[in-house]
């Protein structure tokens, strides 16, 4: 459908100066843009988005760097039009976005290990920061509303959502003014799972405040792309597909480098253990099955951050990574 009003020009005047010139160029926009929101229209049929908001919606937050032509490759459009009327108020949408995508939030606290009646608090702030708790944004003579108006279409709403939820957890945690968690030592300390044997259990107790420092010295001296793997998998949730995508690789090398930060902080934070603790070669064994249980905890705490922001400043992969995933064959299990 391309008979409608122009979206090119609301589309182009929001999005990022830099990339303004290459989007004019851009021979079939009009088309591509209609494309977007006939597919977000058959997804919401009971939703009533303006074309030209959800065009200056999605033009907006686009990366300034991108390739003009290939700015809409890959966006997801149902997302995007659900997100948009969201923040624009519409109460239905509002409505629809908590039958289909609010339980996303249980999921990531109960990964956190929060329950009732503190993740009903901690649900309600985030319903609160999506839709209301924002410094309206006016655009193009569009007014967008609450956190959801940062969403960028980049990647799955449910994850991005679970990424919210983390954040606000981890905010009010820090803030210290509604108990969402408790401090870290007495965390690491109290956080035994059911497979945990007594003597794990005791490395636990005793060793929470030592292996704190350390995890978060081992995870400092990881380099940026190893800590941004890490954050993406066990903050935002996203699975080595969604990780790969991002990079542009292969999911087996998404998922080598994964495994391969996991092991590099595992191997310093045991490191640095083993030379703070008197321990014999027989607890060692104990200390590195207590690094691997508190691995994800330790990372959601650690790399949980105060921004809703997923980060976008992907480094180059150099000649090494280009080799490695042009040599990729066998799947991960």
């Amino acid at each position: 459908m391309t008979s409608g009003p122009s979206l090119v020009r609301p589309f182009v005047d929001a999005a990022p100066e830099a990339l303004r010139p290459g989007l004019d160029a851009v021979v079939d926009l009009q088309r591509r843009l209609w494309e977007l929101l006939a597919e977000g229209r058959a997804a919401w049929p009971q939703l009533n988005v303006d074309a030209r908001a959800l065009a200056v919606f999605v033009g907006r937050q686009l990366d300034a760097d991108a390739d003009p032509d290939d700015v809409l490759d890959g966006l997801r459009p149902t997302d995007l039009y659900l997100a948009c009327a969201c923040a624009c108020g519409d109460q239905a949408a509002i409505e629809a976005f908590d039958k289909a995508y609010m339980r996303e939030v249980d999921i990531a606290l109960a990964r956190m290990r929060v329950g009732p009646p503190r993740s009903n608090d901690v649900k309600q702030l985030v319903r609160q920061r999506l839709f209301v708790h924002a410094t309206p944004v006016v655009v193009g003579g569009v007014t967008f509303v609450g956190k959801i108006a940062e969403y960028a279409g980049r990647g799955d709403l449910r994850r991005w959502v679970r990424s919210v939820a983390v954040r606000t957890c981890l905010n009010e945690m820090r803030k210290g003014k509604h108990e969402v968690l408790t401090d870290d030592d007495h965390l690491i300390a109290q956080h035994t799972v059911g497979g945990d044997d007594p003597e794990l259990a005791y490395m636990k107790r005793t060793y929470a405040g030592q292996f704190k420092e350390a995890f978060a010295e081992a995870l400092a001296n990881l380099g940026p792309r190893e800590q941004t793997l890490l954050r993406y998998h066990h903050v935002d949730g996203l699975n080595i597909d969604e990780i790969g995508a991002i990079y542009r690789v292969h999911r087996v090398t998404a998922f080598r480098w994964l495994e391969k930060a996991k092991e590099q902080l595992v191997a310093r934070t045991l490191e640095l253990l083993r030379a703070r603790l008197k321990v014999s070669p027989r607890e060692l064994d104990s200390v590195l099955r207590m690094i691997r249980s508190q691995i994800h905890l330790s990372l959601v705490r650690q790399l949980g951050g105060p921004s809703d922001k997923v980060d976008d400043d992907i480094e180059e992969l150099d000649a090494s990574d280009l080799e490695e995933a042009d040599g990729d064959g066998v799947e991960p299990r």
